[in-house]
């Protein structure tokens, strides 16, 4: 398995959504909804605009909708590709965290192999590829928080990352 085949860094980092989206986890009460077994909250889509890099995205590949996602603490979202999904703009909001993305091949019911991480760098994008193999492990003792997008059209991470390319993945 080639990491590039599952996720692709963004060259634009964030800038002002990243802190705010840091606030907003700090707030007590808000309106989490059941989003896949995730918990979620949209984010309002002023920030596309706003968020240059969000914008670059959006002038290539129209963004629908923004949330943020919050994975317990100790939990494990288990192997899987997305029903609705075939690729996304992910960045990860918790810092300093015990928390993995992974991707890996199905060997058998008692296996995954070829694992790859998705190490989160702060403040960054990342191009992902809902079509391959991937779980979430948050060992943590805090939850995890990640914003996720969807995009008006679905279209498969190969098809992106090639429309993002030359302009916006780190290689």
């Amino acid at each position: 398995m080639n990491p590039a085949d599952c996720f692709s860094e963004i060259k634009t980092k964030s800038t002002e959504l990243v802190l705010y989206l840091e606030n907003l986890i700090s707030s007590q009460n808000l309106p989490w909804q059941e989003h896949f077994g995730f918990e979620a909250i949209p984010i309002d889509n002023q920030w596309i605009e706003r968020e240059l890099s969000l914008k670059e995205v959006n002038k290539i590949h129209p963004i629908k909708q923004l949330g943020l996602l919050k994975i317990p603490s100790k939990s494990f979202y288990n192997w899987h590709v997305d029903d609705f999904r075939q690729s996304c703009i992910n960045m990860l909001i918790s810092k300093d965290h015990h928390s993995y993305s992974i991707f890996g091949d199905y060997k058998n019911s008692y296996y995954h192999n070829n694992i790859i991480e998705l190490k989160y760098n702060p403040f960054t994008y990342y191009l992902f590829n809902n079509q391959k193999k991937h779980a979430v492990v948050n060992l943590d003792c805090k939850d995890r928080y990640l914003l996720s997008l969807y995009f008006e059209e679905e279209t498969s991470y190969d098809i992106l990352r090639n429309k993002l390319q030359s302009t916006l993945i780190n290689e």
